[in-house]
């Protein structure tokens, strides 16, 4: 049956994934060796041919309320195949819908124009061209473009050149009928959905072994389509690791130039204030000890020498005191009285 064929699909996809399979020549797995008609339960392989099932309601439900959407959209803007030619329902057609939110160029507004703003339209642009007919030639008789004719030039179109579009290409082919256009596209749309399905019914009810074979046939596109073409794997080595090489760029500068240069402003302002306290404590501090020191050695034994407790010895250090405090202050008066007088 077809819960005991383990394909070449099946294969393919296991080396894609990394989860290469042992099987035999016959492309049968070695280790699927359960009953075909054993429920799956714990204890069997859980790999194996994937037969079309159908999806839960979490995954139906959902495409089916689209469905009924989409098909009352489709009746809102019904086609004019189906209208004698015309876009029925008003304001309420697709085709109409979003005429108040487009910009129209012709008449400088949103919305479409009116037939007034229209004929207007087009005695402007007969001037426009008339007026460059008589520019290039040279003469103010030079005829003025129509609408149609042979020789004569077009009006401009109000969205200019819009370049090729299919629809218009395929109306033109069919004799410039805008019902045949629509006609052509719906039987077009559904010979496409027709081909599908017809070709699911083909691959996976009537002739189940199609895949895998035409899965080994085309086994490098199956692998491209299977790795969703690396556009992941693309995506990742030009954009999203190139953010993460951008980012680690944007780390490297704030973390090694601006809070580098924070950093180092705060270790060249421990540098200095280590250097201005070793300047403090050895040069002002030893300094001021020194001359400290110096003073004490210097006047030290001449005060010790005083202190005998004697108070004779305190009042004779008073007046010699008070006799050098005279010197210092009058010493250069009484010099100078001295040498005057001689």
């Amino acid at each position: 049956g077809p819960e005991e064929r383990v394909g070449v699909a099946h294969v393919l996809e296991a080396e894609a994934v990394g989860e290469a399979e042992a099987t035999d020549t016959r492309g049968h797995d070695v280790h699927d060796h359960h009953d075909p008609h054993e429920p799956a339960g714990h204890g069997q392989h859980p790999h194996g041919s994937v037969v079309p099932h159908e999806s839960p309601p979490s995954m139906w439900v959902p495409l089916a309320v689209l469905a009924v959407l989409a098909t009352v959209g489709g009746f809102v803007g019904i086609s004019p195949a189906f209208a004698g030619g015309q876009h029925v329902g008003g304001r309420l057609n697709i085709v109409n819908w979003l005429d108040p939110v487009i910009w129209n160029p012709a008449t400088g507004r949103f919305g479409k124009e009116t037939s007034a703003e229209v004929t207007a339209l087009e005695e402007r642009n007969k001037s426009v061209a008339g007026r460059e007919a008589v520019r290039q030639e040279g003469s103010r008789e030079a005829p003025l473009p129509t609408e149609s004719g042979e020789g004569h030039a077009e009006p401009p179109l109000p969205y200019g050149d819009t370049g090729f579009n299919l629809a218009h290409a395929v109306q033109g082919v069919l004799g410039g009928s805008h019902a045949a256009a629509e006609w052509f596209f719906i039987v077009v749309s559904l010979l496409a959905a027709g081909l599908g399905m017809g070709l699911g019914y083909l691959f996976y009810i009537r002739k189940p072994e199609l895949p895998d074979l035409w899965a080994a046939r085309l086994s490098s596109l199956y692998r491209a389509s299977f790795n969703k073409y690396w556009i992941d794997e693309l995506y990742g080595a030009l954009f999203t690791r190139r953010t993460m090489d951008a980012a680690r760029a944007v780390n490297a500068v704030d973390s090694k130039g601006i809070d580098g240069a924070v950093n180092g402003a705060a270790w060249l302002t421990r540098q200095l204030s280590r250097f201005t306290g070793n300047t403090d404590r050895l040069v002002v501090d030893g300094a001021v000890n020194g001359i400290a020191g110096f003073i004490k050695l210097l006047m030290s034994p001449l005060l010790r020498a005083a202190q005998t407790g004697v108070t004779a010895n305190y009042a004779l250090v008073m007046i010699l005191g008070l006799v050098a405090a005279f010197g210092i202050y009058f010493g250069k008066d009484i010099l100078a009285a001295i040498t005057g007088a001689r």
